[in-house]
């Protein structure tokens, strides 16, 4: 009986331990910023990934991430309030929308009141932030006055509330360029 694994060519998983579990976090957190619920979801595929190869049952090892997640959590290796404030000042500054954001970060598993949070402590640097969000995205995507050629206006403002705007910032926006 030849396993499936070796035939992809992809390698066994190793078999679920404490230190391996470890190990993965803090790689894991080195190479990426990320939010309680994330770190726990990335943890559990991996032993979910770990316990279909070795036929044990998963189960028994959500404890242990939990503990891990929460020891993580009181040492400050993994902070909610900081990475949401961190993914919404980089997430403006890419000319996001605030529908966009909170979708984006919802994903990642956090509350809305916590990116609410995080919402109103970046945009209190600009006057009108959806505004300037709708312009940056604009000159990001080179819609409006920052196209090369005449385009039509209704695919840009199809372009504009597809990514979160609403139609009034999208009009404004691509009026004012």
């Amino acid at each position: 009986m030849v396993n499936a694994s070796i035939m992809s060519g992809r390698k066994a998983p190793k078999k679920i331990s404490k230190k391996y579990l470890e190990n993965s976090a803090l790689y894991y957190l080195q190479r990426y910023a990320s939010s309680t619920e994330n770190l726990r979801r990335v943890l559990m595929r991996k032993v979910k990934r770990s316990c279909a190869f070795h036929q044990v049952p998963a189960e028994d090892f959500a404890p242990m991430v939990d503990e891990l997640v929460t020891r993580y959590m009181s040492v400050g290796l993994v902070d909610d309030k900081v990475f949401a404030l961190a993914r919404v000042t980089s997430l403006r500054r890419k000319g996001l929308s605030r529908q966009a954001i909170i979708s984006k970060l919802q994903i990642k598993g956090l509350s809305k009141s916590q990116i609410e949070t995080a919402l109103k402590l970046v945009d209190e640097e600009h006057d009108d932030p959806e505004m300037s969000a709708a312009i940056t995205y604009a000159k990001r995507k080179k819609l409006g006055s920052w196209r090369k050629k005449p385009q039509n206006n209704q695919k840009e403002l199809a372009a504009m509330g597809r990514a979160g705007f609403s139609y009034k910032i999208a009009r404004q926006t691509l009026a004012d360029c």
